[in-house]
C-alpha cells in the first residue's frame, strides 16, 4: 500500500493507493491538518495506462508528509 501526498494545481491532495487490489482513495486536507475530506474513491479497472498514472503521482509526491 502507498500513502503519499502530491502538489496538484487545486492544492495538496493524499492519496492511498492498494496496489494488490487496484484502488485508490483520495482526501484532501481541511483547514485543520488532522482532518480531511474524502474526495473520491475508485478502482482503477484499466491495465498499466492507468495504474502508471498514479505511478507518476507517487514519483513526484512530496518529501515531508505531515
Amino acid at each position: 500500500m502507498f500513502v503519499f501526498s502530491v502538489a496538484e494545481p487545486n492544492g495538496i491532495r493524499t492519496y492511498i493507493y492498494d496496489h494488490d487490489e487496484f484502488y485508490v482513495i483520495v482526501l484532501e486536507p481541511m483547514h485543520k491538518k488532522n482532518e480531511y475530506y474524502l474526495l473520491t474513491a475508485y478502482y482503477l479497472a484499466g491495465k498499466d495506462k492507468a495504474r502508471e498514472k498514479i505511478m507518476k503521482k507517487y514519483r513526484r509526491r512530496l518529501s515531508n508528509m505531515v
